[in-house]
């Protein structure tokens, strides 16, 4: 049972969760195309190609929040590892280098997120 929980049960539940969380409606407004998003409010495309910018802004935000919290959970994991590791030094070198690699990765991903904002000028001001 535990291997089909694993397996089928949870992962259909996290992809039901992920559609309802992003679901969308279409809503007619005078001549325009809108689209209703649970999460991320009413868009309406105005005919200028700004649609892509508005579905790169929520894959940005997702990604950045998803970092975030895989970021804070990694620390998390290392303090507890560096706390419990008590003289065991190759614990302690384990738990330090995990901290080093998660602090890196977040550079990497604050300076991957500088040059999208600089490269797209209109990103995130499509809405």
């Amino acid at each position: 049972m535990k291997k089909l929980l694993k397996k089928l049960i949870l992962p259909a539940l996290l992809l039901a969760g992920a559609i309802g969380l992003f679901a969308t409606s279409p809503v007619f407004a005078e001549g325009e195309n809108c689209v209703e998003t649970s999460l991320f409010g009413t868009y309406c495309d105005d005919g200028t190609g700004s649609g892509i910018f508005f579905i790169l802004e929520i894959i940005l935000t997702v990604l950045t929040f998803g970092v975030g919290i895989a970021g804070t959970i990694g620390i998390v994991i290392a303090g507890i590892q560096y706390a419990s590791a008590r003289d065991n030094e190759q614990t302690i070198a384990k738990a330090k280098m995990r901290i080093f690699q998660i602090v890196i990765g977040m550079i990497i991903w604050a300076t991957l997120y500088i040059a999208l904002r600089w490269l797209l000028p209109n990103f995130g001001s499509s809405n």
